[in-house]
């Protein structure tokens, strides 16, 4: 009889499509999956510890399935993705009853160990995800992914190309390319970077539109730009994380930009892309932020005229870089800077 699986994400795309990847394995391993934990022979639990709402939420679903584990002996529990990377010796005290925890940096190898015992002649994929490259060589200061999902590594040139053209043989119109920092890409095969996998790809008659997650500004180029305004297949939709508008904060947090360089960037982005909108993240209530440090955020946000923007309390990693500072603002200010922000983007 086949096995049934439930599978349950918390975090970002990349978890999204790391996910999907170990679903399609299962798929292909012949197992069936299930809308609940209870009715599971397998549960994979995809965690986040970017923020520690979300590694709480994903912590608070594993305990849950204790007594579900004492009922079913057979059932098999992992526990996969970013908290097991930083929180394994904790995960392994907190949940004995846990079968199995696996590093974000093996989940891929993972998904692809189950797609290797199971090999089938026809290809099937289940969403539009193309992983460019795992982790990132940033460190921003308040950022666990460093230490989560290691240093950035890019995949071949050739091999992301034999996945897009098996991906549009196969009947996928859509592609979207996934990275930490998709602008960092640079080809160990070859002398290819992102504008050239933006282009290659939009140059396919099969691939309709084309768009990718998450760009950092200091190395969206002035060739990727032009590469986008030339393609109408390639989204006008642009998310470009902001952080903060002030200097000195993004000093702080290690950003390698200053509010001026945003700016302009942003400008000639909408100058040369036509139709172009922008999406962003904003961090309020970092270490020593002050008034003025926040009223040089909401200035920013004025003149860059997001579309939506993803917002955040400032949430201190242990390991990173910022959690040396002191989280010296309190919550009920983070919380009230957090609102002024919320309303002014819905102004704009």
């Amino acid at each position: 009889m086949p096995k049934t699986f439930f599978i349950r994400t918390y975090g970002c795309q990349m978890n999204v499509a790391d996910s999907n990847r170990i679903l399609q394995s299962l798929l292909h391993a012949g197992c069936i999956p299930c809308d609940t934990p209870s009715a599971a022979d397998i549960i994979i639990i995809n965690t986040c510890t970017v923020r520690q709402h979300a590694e709480d939420r994903a912590f608070s679903f594993a305990g849950g399935l204790k007594n579900l584990k004492k009922k079913n002996k057979n059932l098999k529990i992992y526990l996969v993705g970013c908290a097991v990377s930083v929180r394994g010796e904790l995960i392994k005290k907190r949940f004995p009853f846990i079968d199995y925890i696996i590093p974000a940096y093996e989940v891929e190898k993972f998904a692809g160990s189950l797609a290797e015992n199971n090999r089938q002649t026809n290809k099937k994929f289940f969403d539009e995800f193309v992983t460019i490259s795992r982790g990132c060589s940033n460190y921003c200061s308040y950022c666990i992914v460093p230490y989560a999902r290691g240093e950035e590594v890019c995949r071949k040139y050739a091999d992301i190309q034999r996945e897009i053209k098996q991906r549009a043989a196969a009947g996928n119109s859509k592609i979207t390319f996934l990275g930490q920092n998709v602008n960092s890409y640079k080809a160990p095969d070859c002398k290819a970077d992102f504008a050239d996998i933006l282009n290659e790809t939009a140059g396919l008659k099969d691939i309709e539109k084309v768009s990718f997650l998450t760009s950092h500004p200091k190395d969206l180029s002035d060739k990727i730009i032009s590469v986008i305004a030339k393609n109408k297949k390639i989204s006008r939709e642009i998310h470009l994380a902001m952080q903060s508008g002030s200097d000195r904060i993004l000093g702080l947090m290690n950003r390698q930009y200053t509010a001026s360089y945003y700016l302009e960037l942003v400008g000639k982005m909408r100058r040369e892309i036509k139709g172009l909108t922008i999406t962003t993240d904003i961090i309020v209530g970092f270490p020593s932020e002050t008034e003025e440090d926040f009223r040089q955020t909401l200035d920013l946000v004025k003149k860059a005229r997001f579309r939506s923007a993803f917002t955040f309390k400032y949430s201190p990693r242990e390991g990173t870089a910022s959690f040396l500072l002191k989280d010296d603002i309190p919550v009920d200010v983070k919380k009230e800077r957090l609102s002024r922000l919320n309303t002014l983007l819905e102004m704009h």
